[in-house]
Formats: C-alpha cells, sequence, structure tokens
C-alpha cells in the first residue's frame, strides 16, 4: 500500500512579500507535480498534515482554480487541518472555513481525531490525525501525539499531527515536543507539519518520525533559500515500511523566487525587534504577550473548569470570523 505525504502548501491568492513569482501559480504547479507523481509511483493514498490553505477564508477565485486540480487526483486525498486553516486556532470553526467545505463536498476528507482502517491485500493500515489546537505543544495536550488506541487487525499504524515536533531540543527556540516526549505512541510511523524546516526520518525504539517540510516558501530566511521543497513516499507492506524522499522539480531554487534585499531587511527587523524587546523588558516584569496565552495560563492557575476556557476560545474565534469578513 503506498502514501504520498505533504505538508504546509499555504494556498493563498496574494503573494509574500519575499516571493519575486506568482506564489499561487507555484503552489499549483507543486500540487499538479504531486498529483503526476503520485500515478507515476501508483499510489493509493494522498495524505495531507494541515495548512492546506494560509488563511480559513481563501478567496472563492482561488477555490474556483484549485478545486479541478484537488478534483483531478485520481485517490482519495485524507487531510487534517492546521492552524492556518480555521479560525482562532480553534478546530470548532472548521465547518465554516474553506477546507471544511472541501471535506463537505468531498473532495478532500479530513479526518481530524478520527481512526480509519485501509486494507490492500495482505496489508491493512491504520490511519489517524490530530489537528492543530492552540497550545497543542503544551504538556497537558500531548497525548494528541500519542496513538492510544490500535486496531487488533491493523498491520501498520500511521498518525498524523500538525504540531512542532521534533528530534530534541537543540535547536528550539519555542514551545514544542520531542520525540523522546511521544515514545509511549502505538503508531509505527508518526508525520508531523507546521514546522516549515521539517526533519529527516529518524527511528527511535523500532517506531519512526518525520516531517519533510512544507512544499513552498514564505520566509525569506537563509534557510528557507537553501531548502528544497519535497514529499515522501510511503510503502507499507504488512507491518513494514520503506520511506523515500522526493524533491519537486517545480519548485525553483531559492534564489530565482526569494528576494535577497528582503531577506537582509529581514536580519535587520529581527535584530530591532530584539532591541525592542529587550528595552521593554528591562522596564518590568512581562509574562505574557499572546491573549490566548494569558486565557490558557489564567484557567490552569485558577483551576478554571475546561469548559470555561473552551468558551473563551470559542468567543475569541468567533470574534476572528466576524473580523475577516468586514
Amino acid at each position: 500500500m503506498k502514501f504520498l505525504y505533504f505538508t504546509d502548501s499555504h494556498i493563498r491568492g496574494t503573494n509574500p512579500k519575499s516571493r519575486t513569482d506568482s506564489f499561487f501559480d507555484t503552489v499549483m504547479a507543486k500540487i499538479r507535480e504531486i498529483k503526476d507523481i503520485s500515478e507515476r509511483e501508483g499510489v493509493d493514498y494522498i495524505l495531507h498534515g494541515g495548512d492546506l490553505f494560509d488563511r480559513p477564508d481563501v478567496s472563492i477565485s482561488v477555490i474556483n482554480d484549485m478545486v479541478p486540480v484537488l478534483q483531478s487526483f485520481t485517490v482519495p486525498i485524507y487531510a487534517i487541518s492546521g492552524n492556518h486553516d480555521i479560525y482562532g486556532h480553534n478546530p470548532v470553526t472548521l465547518p465554516r472555513t474553506m477546507m471544511g467545505l472541501l471535506d463537505t463536498l468531498g473532495i478532500i476528507h479530513i479526518i481530524n481525531n478520527e481512526r480509519i482502517l485501509l486494507k490492500k491485500d495482505d496489508t491493512t493500515v491504520q490511519l489517524s490525525g490530530s489537528p492543530y489546537i492552540y497550545g497543542l505543544d503544551r504538556e497537558e495536550n500531548r497525548a494528541l501525539y500519542i496513538l492510544k488506541d490500535r486496531a487488533s487487525e491493523a498491520d501498520f499504524a500511521i498518525h498524523l499531527v500538525h504540531g512542532f515536533l521534533m528530534p530534541d531540543s537543540t535547536k528550539a527556540m519555542f514551545a514544542h515536543t520531542t520525540i523522546s516526549d511521544i515514545l509511549e505512541t502505538k503508531a509505527d510511523l508518526t508525520i508531523s507539519g507546521h514546522l516549515h524546516d521539517g526533519f529527516p526520518l529518524t527511528e527511535v525504539e523500532g517506531k519512526y518520525f518525520v516531517n519533510p517540510g512544507s512544499i513552498v516558501r514564505i520566509s525569506n530566511t537563509l534557510s528557507e533559500l537553501k531548502r528544497r521543497p519535497k514529499v515522501l513516499l510511503i510503502d507499507v507492506v504488512e507491518d513494514t515500511c520503506s520511506i523515500r524522499e522526493y524533491f519537486l522539480e517545480s519548485a525553483r531554487p531559492g534564489d530565482d523566487v526569494l528576494d535577497r534585499t528582503e531577506i537582509e531587511m529581514h536580519k535587520f527587523k529581527r535584530r530591532e525587534l530584539a532591541e525592542f524587546k529587550e528595552s521593554i523588558e528591562s522596564t518590568g516584569k512581562y509574562d505574557h504577550i499572546n491573549y490566548l496565552d494569558v486565557i490558557v495560563d489564567i484557567a490552569k492557575n485558577e483551576k478554571l473548569d475546561k469548559s470555561i476556557k473552551d468558551e473563551a476560545l470559542r468567543r475569541i474565534a468567533e470574534v476572528e470570523e466576524r473580523r475577516s469578513l468586514q
């Protein structure tokens, strides 16, 4: 049974400031190439790791152009939602998003918090997925990375998650989850998205973890300039699998599509921001900047009922959705 996995396509109609090409045309060319690869390799299923779109309410014109491309795929597309696919980082808003619409129309199949069995010949694969939720990489939400329920008839289990999964904490400067944190998972293969740089296939205690990285380059960092977008080809036979990276030929070199002027400006702005942050912190102690962090921490510190926190986050998502319609 063969799978093709890609993630963080961030489909949008506008151009990121760092890009010199037509971003929409480029990402659609990549998706067409992914379709061609899937047919050439005899893939049975397409998997997407979240952030299909760059925002939950992309324009109708974008949908009109991309839907025929997705409909041309000859195999099912299974996906989880990322933080950019929903309002207010809240997956309960999914039915009111463009990604939710594609699921309703049967163009893609969202498997958020679901477990399905796929069968071919003598192989049965369990596929499951955890979407992005706010605070996914906080310790109290770490269970979303961990597959606990595995069907007895499953020869192999694949779990998708849209979060900051990393091999270790060496380069981490943000909330994240390490592979060692989730080794109790019953998944044979855990595939993540969200972290655009990705990380190579890592085997620990007979379990595999990988993130091929985003198929697009939105930021103008030097690492993105050098990175080559790719997808994964996964071949499962009973309880074993082989995984191969496939670099996208339609992804032009970073020098061709990323503006070096913007890169240098980005470095300058980052330095200025760091100096500004340091000056603010020197005047007092500010533990909270993000209002979502404030809500989650208050709920935890005051030991408020989970329903109160969820209601607050729901209302924030509604406000964000209303603002997007103005």
